[in-house]
């Protein structure tokens, strides 16, 4: 009993060393989140009810509409038409390269019929994804990141996505705007853009958009603005597409924050593993 009582409380304080990430999380503050298809308003959230997702304002022709939500969004994070999103609230997931983090995902229930053309965001439809996000400062000193993304996620999982992010990393030590495909069928992630993230004097929003312009082809574009009390003052876009409809006639629309998690050094990993095992040991002399 003595072993247990000194070995338990530094096992604990090492996992809690190992898998906290708290000081790494991305806080950032979404002000709408708007999806148009062929031309027309398709869905707006503008975040003004005070009801977190899965709660979500009705379609433009009175249906009702919901997120499915992968991680949580606690009680007060919408309030004064703003979402905020925080990325230690997320659960624990992995990108196509299989590194895990943290993700706090909201992605608006749509159709995925195949056989109905007529309603979800479907192959044969133009469609325009926006995000406002008020300027957040991402400082590491993992990788951490807020952004939208198209993916034809239903509950068969996800095979792409493409993603439009604002990230920090911690290579560069830099902050970046992304614009990834995240293919889960070949475990590759593939760059289509990439700037500077570098808000002029004044911004104090960053509007992140995905567009698919023309229902001939399976082309993704991405771009983003910097803005000033609603006022564009420095855009740029990313000129090569991402193509997505690769074996599916819908994809769905999100947006998320995201945290990658540290990964342990094997001396690290070899005390928590003699810790857990005096602590399994003290438990069988007990019994």
């Amino acid at each position: 009993m003595r072993m247990f009582t000194r070995i338990a409380p530094g096992v604990v304080a090492l996992a809690t060393c190992l898998w906290s990430v708290g000081a790494n999380a991305a806080v950032v503050y979404l002000d709408q989140f708007e999806i148009k298809r062929n031309g027309g308003t398709f869905f707006t959230d503008g975040f003004g009810d005070g009801n977190p997702p899965p709660s979500a304002p009705n379609f433009p022709n009175g249906q009702p509409a919901s997120y499915g939500v992968f991680g949580s969004f606690v009680a007060g994070s919408e309030a004064g038409g703003l979402l905020r999103l925080n990325s230690a609230d997320g659960g624990l997931t992995q990108n196509a390269n299989g590194q895990d983090r943290l993700t706090l995902r909201a992605a608006l229930s749509t159709n995925t019929n195949s056989s109905d053309l007529a309603s979800g965001l479907k192959i044969d439809d133009t469609l325009g994804l926006t995000g406002l996000f008020n300027l957040s400062s991402l400082t590491g000193p993992l990788i951490n990141g807020y952004g939208i993304r198209f993916t034809d996620r239903d509950a068969g999982g996800v095979n792409q996505m493409a993603e439009l992010d604002v990230r920090f990393n911690p290579v560069t030590g830099k902050v970046e705007v992304r614009y990834i495909l995240q293919d889960f069928e070949t475990h590759q992630i593939t760059e289509r853009g990439l700037a500077d993230f570098a808000p002029p004097n004044g911004a104090d929003q960053v509007l992140l958009q995905i567009t698919r312009p023309d229902p001939g082809n399976t082309d993704f574009f991405a771009s983003y603005s910097y803005l000033q009390g609603g006022n564009v003052l420095r855009a740029g876009a990313f000129e090569a597409p991402i193509r997505l409809f690769q074996g599916e006639d819908f994809v769905r629309a999100e947006f998320i924050a995201f945290e990658s998690l540290p990964v342990p050094e094997p001396g690290t990993l070899a005390l928590l593993g003699l810790g857990l095992a005096g602590l399994a040991a003290s438990r069988r002399r007990k019994q």
